[in-house]
C-alpha cells in the first residue's frame, strides 16, 4: 500500500536532512516515526506506539507536546544526536491538502543555542580543522605559532573555532601540537572536518575522553573559492584584507566551511558574527593537555568535583558573560609583561577599595548575559523578554561605568569609555515595553501605551467595545436578578452568558428573548446575544490588527538593536572583563593573596606559598607553607625526596598554580612572590592511560615525558613526580637518572625544573650536578609511628619510607616484615650515581634474583624488638608478639 500524503512529505524532509533526528511537528504534537522513534523513546522514556500510515506494516511512533521540546531537545543532544526541527510553516486553516513544513532549525552539540542547551558560564565552541602545510598557506605570517614542526613542508593545522550563542569567530594555522594544546584548553562540544580526514591521534583521544560530536562535511565546502564567497557574502566585503586573512589560504578555507556549516544547521543570516580574530598562540602561556588535566584548571579530574578547579577557587563573577571570560582567561596565561602588570594594577586598586569592589557587585547584579542576548537576536529568535532584559542590561552597564569613574587604573578608563556607549539606550528600549511580557510575540501585549501612534489610535477605536463587555455582566445581573449570572469567555465560542440551572429557578425575570442558547453543560446553560457576537467580531478583527502591527513595530525594534550589534558585543565583552577583574580582586581578599612581582627573565622565588584550591576547600585545615627559589645560575633543578602522602606532589602543583595565576594577572597565595614569565608549564603528575589506543599507563609516561623534553626551554617550568614508576626498578631509575642530567646540562632544555621521586639513589647524583640541589619532605619518626611535616627542606632524603606509608594504610603484618627482609636485602646493592661503574652494577645483577630466598638477618629482629613497647601490653598481647616473632624469624 502507498504511503499516506503526510508520510510521503516526512520521507522527503527525512530524506533531506540525513543524518538528524527528525521532530515532526504536527499540531501541538512533535511526532517522531521508524527508527527514529525508536531511539527517541529510549532515550526520552517515551512510550513506543505504532500505526498503520498506508505503508506496508505498522510505523513505530512516539511523540510528545511541542511545548515540551526545550526539555526532550537537550536530552537528545546529550547522547551524541542531531536533532533537526520540522515546523509548520503555514496556517492550517489556511492550508489546502497537507500543511507546508520544512526544517527550521538543526541542533547539534556545538550549535545549540537554546539556554536549556547550555551552561551558562561555559563557551559552547564549534571546531573546525583541516591538515596544512606551510606553503598551502603562503604570507607574511604563515610560519606563526608553527613551533618545531612548522619547517617548511611540515605538518600542521589550519582551525577556527565559533560560538554561535555569542558570535565569537576565530582562526589560526599552527603546528598539529599548538592545535591540540588549543583544542584542549577550549574543549569544543563538536568538530566537523572534511569528509575522510585524518584526526590526529592526540586530538581523537580528547574527543574520546569528552564524548565530542564528529561532523564530516562535503570536502569542496573547504574549498578556497567557496569559503570567500561564504566570507564576502557573510561580512559584505569586496577582500579579505579587513578579516585579517589576506594570504592566508588555509585559515580561509576553514574559517568559510565553519561559518556555512552554522548558517545551514541554524537556517539563518547569524549577522551577530560581527568579526573574525586571527590567533596568536605566541601571546600566551603553552598549556598541553597534560597539564590542563594535572593542574585541574578548568575541568576537574573527577568529573563530578568542580570545587578542585582553579576556576572554582578563582569564580566570584556576577555575571555569566564574566564566567565565561574568566575561564578563559585562567586557561590562557599571558606573556607580556605589560599586560600581566596591567590587569594587576587594576584588580590592586580594587584590592585596597573594598567600597568600589561592593559597588561593582551590586551594578552587575542585574545585567543578564548580553552576548548570547546578542545571538538570539542576530538569528531572529530574540522575543521581548529578550529585548527589555537587553534594555535594562544596558542601563546596569550605565551604572558600572559610574562606579568605573572613581578608579584610576588604565584598564577601567578604556572599559569606562567603551561602557559609557550603553548611556541612553536602554532607556529608549524599555520606554516601548510593558512590564509583564509574553513568552510569544505574535499574541500581543508586548507594547507599551505611547510607544507607537497608531497601535493607540486602533486600541482607542475598541475601547468602547471592550467597556461595553466589561459591564455586560453587571448590567445582566441587574436586569434578570440574578447575582451569580457569569460573563466568560473561551476560544471555541468567543463570549457567552453562563447561568446555572439553580440561578434561572431563583431568576425574577424570564430569560430574554435575545438570548441564544449556545451550549448546555451539566450544571446550567450558556448564551450568545446578536449584540455580544457583533462587539466580539469587531474587537476580534481589531485584536488581529493589533496584533499584526504590534509584531511588525517589534520586529522593527529588534532590527534596530541588531544593528548596534559590534557596539552592544563591545560593552558586553567590556562587562565581562570588568566582572573578572572583580573576581580576582574578592578572591585576593578573601584568601589573602598577594600582588606578584613578574618580570622579563628567569627565576621564581615564592615565599610562603600554599595550594590555593585545598586551601580554600578546607578553610580549617592548617597548611604548611613552602618556599621555592628557583634562577638559571643559582638552583635550577630541584630534586624533591620524601615519602608518599607527604607532599611532593601537592607542592609541585601549587607551585604551577603560583605561577599561572601571576600570569593571568591575578594575586597569587603566597607571603610573597617573584615570577620570571615562563613560557611553558609541563607537568607530569599521576598515572593515566589510553587503553584505547592500547598505550599503558608506562607508555603514556614516556609519551608525555618525551614531549617536555622536546619543547622545553630555559623560560619553561618542568614538573615531574615519580618518573621511571611504572617500570622495573633499576629500568625507571635509569630513565630517571638520565631525564634529570638533559634537563639540567643540555642547553636547549635548562627549564627551571621540580622533579619529585621516590628515586633517593639520585641524590648522589645531584651532588654533582652545578645548577640542581636536593630538596626533601620533612617527616618525623616517633617509634614505628611516621609524621608528615609537609616541610619542603634542603637536603636528602635517606629512605622513602614506604614501608611506613604501606603500615599505615593496614598492610597485614606478615607482608610488612617481610618487605623490611627484602628491603634490606636489596639494599646491600648501594649505587653510587658518581660512579660510572654503577651502570654495570646494575646491568650485572639480574633483577629475578632480589626474589631469592633471603638469608637470616638478625638486624631486622633487632629493629623489631626496638620497636616493641612492652610496657603497654598486656601478658596475652605480649605471648602473641613473641609467637610472631618466633613465627617470622625462627625459621
Amino acid at each position: 500500500m502507498a504511503a499516506t500524503p503526510l508520510m510521503q512529505q516526512y520521507y522527503e524532509i527525512k530524506k533531506q536532512n540525513p543524518g538528524c533526528i527528525l521532530f515532526f511537528r504536527m499540531g501541538d504534537f512533535f511526532e517522531l516515526f521508524e527508527d527514529d522513534a525508536v531511539i527517541a523513546s529510549k532515550i526520552l522514556g517515551l512510550t513506543l506506539t505504532s500505526r498503520n500510515n498506508g505503508a506496508s506494516g505498522a510505523t513505530p511512533l512516539c511523540g510528545f507536546p511541542h511545548h515540551a521540546a526545550d526539555r526532550y531537545v537537550p536530552k537528545m543532544v546529550a547522547a551524541g544526536y542531531r536533532i533537526a526541527i520540522c515546523e509548520q510553516v503555514e496556517d492550517p486553516k489556511l492550508a489546502k491538502g497537507i500543511v507546508k513544513r520544512d526544517i527550521v532549525e538543526i541542533i547539534s552539540a556545538g550549535t545549540a543555542m537554546d539556554e536549556t542547551n547550555l551552561n551558562a558560564k561555559e563557551a559552547n565552541y564549534l571546531c573546525a580543522y583541516i591538515p596544512a602545510t606551510v606553503e598551502t598557506a603562503a604570507g607574511s605570517n604563515a610560519r606563526q605559532n608553527l613551533g618545531p614542526a612548522g619547517e617548511s613542508g611540515s605538518c600542521c593545522a589550519a582551525f577556527a573555532f565559533a560560538d554561535v550563542t555569542t558570535g565569537y569567530l576565530a582562526a589560526c594555522l599552527s603546528s598539529e601540537q599548538s592545535f591540540e594544546c588549543e583544542f584542549s584548553r577550549r574543549m569544543p562540544k563538536e568538530i566537523v572536518v572534511p569528509e575522510g580526514c585524518n584526526i590526529p591521534a592526540g586530538i581523537m583521544d580528547l574527543i574520546k575522553a569528552e564524548n565530542v560530536l564528529v561532523t564530516e562535511l562535503p570536502t569542496f565546502l573547504f574549498g578556497e573559492e567557496q569559503a570567500r564567497e561564504v566570507l564576502f557574502s557573510h561580512f559584505k566585503v569586496e577582500a579579505l584584507d579587513g578579516l585579517g586573512l589576506d594570504g592566508r589560504t588555509s585559515e580561509t578555507a576553514v574559517t568559510g566551511a565553519l561559518l556555512q556549516y552554522l548558517m545551514d544547521q541554524k537556517k539563518s543570516e547569524l549577522s551577530h558574527f560581527t568579526s573574525l580574530e586571527i590567533l596568536n598562540l605566541d601571546d600566551y602561556m603553552t598549556l598541553d593537555p597534560s597539564t590542563l588535566r594535572n593542574l585541574e584548571l578548568v575541568r576537574p579530574l573527577n568529573a563530578d568535583d568542580y570545587s578542585s578547579t582553579l576556576c572554582s577557587v578563582l569564580d566570584f563573577t556576577v555575571t555569566a558573560m564574566g564566567g565565561r571570560t574568566l575561564k578563559d582567561w585562567v586557561s590562557h596565561p599571558l606573556i607580556s609583561v605589560e599586560k600581566i602588570r596591567s590587569r594587576e594594577e587594576a584588580v590592586a586598586e580594587l584590592v585596597q577599595n573594598p567600597v568600589a569592589l561592593d559597588e561593582l557587585k551590586d551594578s552587575l547584579t542585574s545585567i543578564l548575559d548580553m552576548e548570547r542576548l546578542m545571538g538570539r537576536v542576530g538569528s531572529g529568535r530574540a522575543n521581548a523578554r529578550d529585548l527589555a532584559g537587553m534594555g535594562r542590561s544596558l542601563s546596569q552597564a550605565s551604572k558600572v561605568a559610574d562606579v568605573l569613574e572613581g578608579l584610576r587604573a588604565p584598564v577601567f578608563e578604556g572599559l569606562r569609555e567603551t561602557l559609557l556607549r550603553a548611556k541612553g539606550r536602554g532607556e529608549e528600549l524599555l520606554q516601548n515595553f510593558n512590564e509583564d511580557l509574553p513568552l510569544t510575540i505574535r499574541e500581543g501585549g508586548m507594547i507599551r501605551p505611547g510607544a507607537n501612534a497608531e497601535l493607540d489610535a486602533m486600541n482607542a477605536d475598541i475601547k468602547e467595545r471592550r467597556e461595553w463587555i466589561a459591564s455586560l455582566e453587571v448590567r445582566e445581573r441587574e436586569r434578570l436578578g440574578i447575582p451569580s449570572l457569569k460573563v466568560g469567555y473561551n476560544r471555541v465560542f468567543g463570549y457567552y452568558i453562563e447561568i446555572t440551572k439553580a440561578q434561572m429557578a431563583k431568576a425574577t425575570q424570564p430569560i430574554p428573548e435575545e438570548y441564544i442558547r449556545k451550549q448546555t453543560t451539566v450544571n446550567g446553560e450558556r448564551y450568545i446575544t446578536p449584540e455580544m457576537k457583533e462587539c466580539e467580531s469587531i474587537i476580534s478583527n481589531a485584536e488581529v490588527n493589533i496584533h499584526a502591527l504590534e509584531y511588525k513595530f517589534f520586529c522593527e525594534l529588534r532590527e534596530r538593536v541588531n544593528s548596534w550589534r559590534a557596539e552592544l558585543q563591545e560593552i558586553a565583552d567590556a562587562i565581562a572583563r570588568v566582572d573578572s577583574l572583580y573576581s580576582f580582586a574578592r578572591a585576593a581578599r578573601k584568601y589573602n593573596y598577594v600582588c606578584p612581582e613578574v618580570f622579563d627573565g628567569t627565576g621564581i622565588e615564592i615565599r610562603g606559598g600554599f595550594h590555593p584550591v585545598i586551601v580554600a576547600v578546607n578553610p580549617d585545615l592548617d597548611f604548611i607553607p613552602n618556599d621555592v627559589s628557583l634562577s638559571p645560575d643559582g638552583t635550577r633543578l630541584m630534586l624533591i625526596t620524601g615519602p608518599n602522602m607527604a607532599g611532593k606532589s601537592t607542592y609541585l602543583r601549587q607551585t604551577g598554580l603560583i605561577v599561572l595565576m601571576a600570569q593571568i594577572g591575578c594575586f597569587v597565595p603566597a607571603e610573597s612572590a617573584r615570577i620570571g614569565v615562563v613560557d611553558r608549564i609541563f607537568t607530569r603528575v599521576g598515572a593515566s592511560d589510553r587503553l584505547s589506543r592500547g598505550l599503558s599507563t608506562f607508555m603514556v609516561e614516556m609519551i608525555e615525558t618525551a614531549n617536555i623534553l622536546r619543547n622545553a626551554t630555559p623560560h619553561s617550568l618542568v614538573l615531574l613526580d615519580e618518573i621511571g614508576r611504572g617500570t622495573s626498578t633499576f629500568d625507571g631509575l635509569s630513565i630517571a637518572w638520565s631525564i634529570v642530567e638533559t634537563l639540567h646540562g643540555e642547553p636547549a632544555r635548562m627549564a627551571l625544573t621540580l622533579f619529585a621521586t621516590h628515586y633517593h639513589e639520585l641524590t648522589g647524583l645531584v651532588d654533582s650536578l652545578e645548577h640542581a640541589g636536593n630538596f626533601q619532605v620533612a617527616v618525623q619518626e616517633k617509634g614505628d609511628k611516621l609524621i608528615f611535616l609537609h616541610k619542603i627542606l634542603a637536603g636528602a632524603c635517606d629512605s622513602s619510607y614506604g614501608i611506613h606509608v604501606a603500615e599505615m594504610a593496614g598492610l597485614p603484618n606478615t607482608v610488612v616484615r617481610r618487605a623490611r627482609k627484602i628491603l634490606l636485602r636489596l639494599e646491600k646493592q648501594q649505587i653510587d650515581p658518581s660512579d660510572e661503574a654503577a651502570h654495570k652494577k646494575i646491568v650485572a645483577k639480574p633483577q629475578m634474583d632480589l626474589f631469592a630466598p633471603p638469608d637470616e638477618n638478625t638486624q631486622l629482629l633487632k629493629d623489631e624488638i626496638r620497636r616493641l613497647k612492652p610496657e603497654e601490653m598486656t601478658p596475652m598481647q605480649a605471648l602473641q608478639c613473641l609467637m610472631d616473632l618466633k613465627q617470622a624469624y625462627g625459621k
